[in-house]
């Protein structure tokens, strides 16, 4: 629900926005109470990201005085102002491209013939005799034709056993990356521009669509990364951490913060961001259930003394 207020936020704001879409929007509003929550949470977001953003310019232009108080239009938006939170511009920054992936995460999900939201996973038989396990906010296509089968992974994270058929290979895309396989086990990671394939059983090659790197035939204990299309490296790989997720479990082991946040938001409904860029190379070391989220808030609280404040019911901001 925040993703579509989100999208209407940007839309509206849009130069070439029309009569049209606000009226759509107002029936959208409208429709459930539900819409109007989300809206006015994102309203309060970015009310909150606008002042501080400023404060930050008025002190970079060497502006020592005091930042003039705005007009407020009502005595509940005085309240919200109270309540602020002073974040950096680069979060804020940050905090609008979650939103865009939000809007896209929707898109991906109506493309899909599986998926699975924050926190979820999800044993999926095809009608191969394949078997695929999509582990959280996961998006995969499938498509099994007579001498091929294909899936599409649109992002996640999903591991595969599939079926021995020599005569009709199977393909798992994700992005520029593609891998290529008639009968083993592995798993698929897409995040953002990083593409990661890893093996558990028998063997996979792997290479980019347009061809411009070799291909890579990869063993059991070995992953091959692809970042922007690219091949990044072929390196061995532990897969009783890269794979506990299948067991309920997040490992980290000297992970930089940022790094362990970006993975934690994966299963989360809400989202972890740092607002001290200090904290993102502190190197955390531990284990984290993946049905209890809010345990690794309290652990970060505890032994890295992060506070930690929630907003709007959407973000839980550290520093």
């Amino acid at each position: 629900m925040f993703a579509a207020a989100s999208g209407w936020f940007f839309r509206l704001r849009a130069d070439n926005a029309d009569k049209q879409q606000r009226v759509a929007f107002v029936a959208w509003l409208n429709a459930s109470p539900q819409h109007a929550a989300a809206w006015d949470a994102v309203q309060l977001l970015f009310a909150e990201l606008e002042a501080p953003a400023k404060a930050l310019r008025a002190e970079h232009a060497g502006d020592a005085g005091p930042t003039p108080s705005r007009n407020l239009h009502s005595a509940n938006v005085n309240r919200r102002k109270r309540l602020l939170v002073r974040i950096p511009a680069a979060v804020a920054a940050s905090l609008l491209l979650l939103a865009g992936v939000l809007q896209s995460d929707w898109w991906q999900n109506r493309q899909a013939d599986y998926h699975t939201v924050a926190g979820e996973q999800r044993r999926i038989a095809l009608a191969d005799d394949s078997t695929v396990v999509l582990n959280t906010d996961t998006a995969l296509k499938v498509s099994l034709q007579a001498n091929q089968r294909r899936v599409e992974l649109l992002r996640g994270e999903a591991y595969f056993q599939v079926a021995h058929a020599a005569e009709r290979p199977f393909w798992v895309i994700a992005g520029d990356t593609r891998a290529k396989v008639t009968g083993t086990e592995f798993a698929v990671k897409r995040a953002a521009a990083e593409v990661s394939i890893s093996v558990a059983e028998g063997r996979v090659e792997t290479s980019t669509v347009r061809n411009t790197d070799p291909i890579l035939a990869l063993a059991p204990g070995q992953t091959a990364v692809y970042r922007d299309g690219r091949a990044a490296g072929l390196e061995p790989v532990d897969l009783s951490r890269s794979l506990a997720w299948q067991q309920g479990r997040i490992v980290f082991v000297q992970t930089p913060l940022a790094e362990a946040v970006e993975e934690l938001n994966r299963y989360r409904g809400d989202k972890l961001v740092l607002t001290d860029p200090a904290l993102a190379r502190r190197p955390i070391t531990a284990v984290f259930a993946v049905d209890r989220p809010d345990d690794a808030v309290s652990a970060l609280e505890q032994t890295l003394n992060v506070r930690a404040r929630r907003l709007a019911g959407f973000w839980v901001l550290l520093g």
